[in-house]
């Protein structure tokens, strides 16, 4: 057959190239970053669509889905299509410099100088910093008070860092998205040393506001027999549930001031986790799932206490001659049902594994015995971390859980320094699972107490030692 045959079955065969540009773009709003760079590459014509601001508009919306992002974190109206790129990248690009065993250096280090109001005394004393997801606003604790600040979205214009909000004589309990993920809700608590008191208040912000202001959504008393409030808690959307030292469990709506307490047995809590009606307990010894009784009206800021077991109870299947060190939970800002949903930390001869459980839901109509929510196994990463025992005092051995791309991300911290974890997900009991580790702050000798925070979703670590709060950005920004 002629040559011109084959040209013209050529031409008019399926292929991305011969498909309108409209098709495309519509296309590539279904693809990640690292996708489109790649997709960039293979001929002229795919290259100059993924040059639409559309595109990268999409593909930074579909980062902060995948990885739990404040979204109002990036003025999308205001980035560059460039910034967008950036923005889009950030997880896949830390994840290439910690496959590729290359050290993570900070590109600009920046100190942060919060001042105390002019009529405390002393001096600020913080003692932790909390990094909304996405990097720009960051949460400081201090003696003195709450403080919310802006800290912009890459470090490459070197903005000045502005307060956006301050709650004083306040300690940070907690923090998450509101409903409609614009906002944030701040869980706090009167300072020890400033008329105490057993209340707790939450408070939103919707920090990208022309003047954001904070609104007090409500307040709970302790229950008449606690002391504190222990553990970590647990906040999605408006429902808080936190543990009333000594054995009761607190589940509080906070916008529309209804509230439940029951007992539990006393057992120390490492961590839980709300998910579908239910609080999923980890304990030192067992997973208990609980379901959340009807919440009654608050009386003068009390709630009611009832009697209830556990739905269901299971002695966790970590392994007896290890030694449990804690758990962590995904972050509250995580809107997507993830692979894995907790994981429990212990150790032996300084080795440390992971085991790693995911929720599901079960319709117990069959059978009313059933909980609603099911923890399941879904396997253990070995040899997580090389040294486990620090002598660096810090209020938790680590961040809660993130995603970095499709690899669980984890913060801790040992002797080596703040050591970052890249850990692909177990898919199986007996399936293959790795992890990587970098450091990416290194400890020296004398440092005695430290408090960090770190967003694998823009690279930036934000450190508090000694009342020096540092901004480290480890991506390389774009040009200006």
């Amino acid at each position: 057959m002629p040559m011109d045959y084959y040209s013209s079955q050529l031409k008019a065969s399926p292929c991305l190239e011969n498909l309108p540009v409209d098709i495309l773009i519509q296309i590539q709003k279904h693809l990640d970053g690292r996708d489109l760079i790649v997709l960039r590459k293979s001929c002229k014509k795919l290259h100059a669509v993924t040059q639409r601001r559309t595109v990268w508009l999409n593909a930074v919306r579909r980062m902060c889905r995948r990885h739990g992002v404040f979204a109002p974190s990036f003025p999308l109206e205001d980035m560059s299509i460039t910034e967008l790129e950036h923005a889009s990248l950030c997880p896949s690009r830390l994840s290439s410099l910690i496959h590729n065993d290359i050290p993570l250096r900070s590109f600009v280090t920046r100190i942060l100088e919060p001042r105390t109001p002019t009529d405390s005394e002393g001096d600020l004393c913080c003692s932790s910093v909390f990094l909304i997801p996405g990097g720009r606003f960051l949460v400081v604790d201090s003696a003195h008070g709450i403080c919310l600040w802006d800290l912009g979205i890459h470090g490459g214009k070197a903005p000045k860092f502005r307060p956006v909000a301050v709650i004083p004589d306040v300690m940070l309990l907690c923090c998450g998205p509101t409903q409609d993920g614009l906002g944030i809700i701040l869980i706090s608590r009167r300072t020890r040393h400033r008329n105490p008191n057993r209340t707790l208040r939450a408070h939103e912000i919707y920090p990208c506001m022309n003047r954001p202001h904070l609104t007090l959504l409500g307040s709970i008393q302790y229950a008449q027999q606690a002391t504190h409030v222990g553990g970590r808690p647990a906040l999605y959307s408006d429902l808080l549930v936190f543990e009333n030292s000594p054995g009761y469990i607190v589940a509080w709506n906070t916008r529309l001031d209804t509230a439940i307490a029951w007992r539990y047995d006393h057992q120390y809590i490492y961590d839980m986790s709300i998910y579908e009606g239910s609080v999923i307990l980890i304990q030192e010894s067992e997973l208990s799932v609980w379901d959340i009784p009807p919440l009654q009206p608050l009386l003068e800021g009390v709630c009611e206490v009832v009697d209830q077991t556990p739905r269901y109870a299971i002695v966790h299947s970590f392994p007896s001659h290890e030694e449990l060190m804690g758990s962590c939970v995904l972050s509250p800002f995580s809107s997507i049902d993830p692979l894995i949903s907790f994981v429990m930390l212990g150790y032996k001869d300084e080795e440390c594994s992971m085991l790693c459980y995911t929720l599901r839901s079960i319709n117990p109509s069959r059978d009313p015995i059933l909980p609603m929510v099911f923890p399941i196994k879904m396997g253990m990463v070995p040899k997580l971390l090389t040294d486990t025992s620090s002598s660096v005092s810090s209020d938790d051995y680590s961040e809660p859980l993130q995603y970095c791309d499709d690899e669980l991300c984890l913060v801790s911290i040992s002797n080596r320094g703040i050591v970052i974890s890249l850990i692909a997900p177990p898919t199986s009991l007996d399936g293959p699972s790795s992890s990587k580790n970098a450091v990416l702050f290194d400890m020296f000798e004398g440092r005695d107490q430290i408090s960090w925070s770190f967003c694998a979703a823009s690279g930036r670590l934000v450190v508090v030692d000694d009342d020096i709060i540092r901004i480290m950005d480890f991506l390389v920004p774009p040009p200006s």
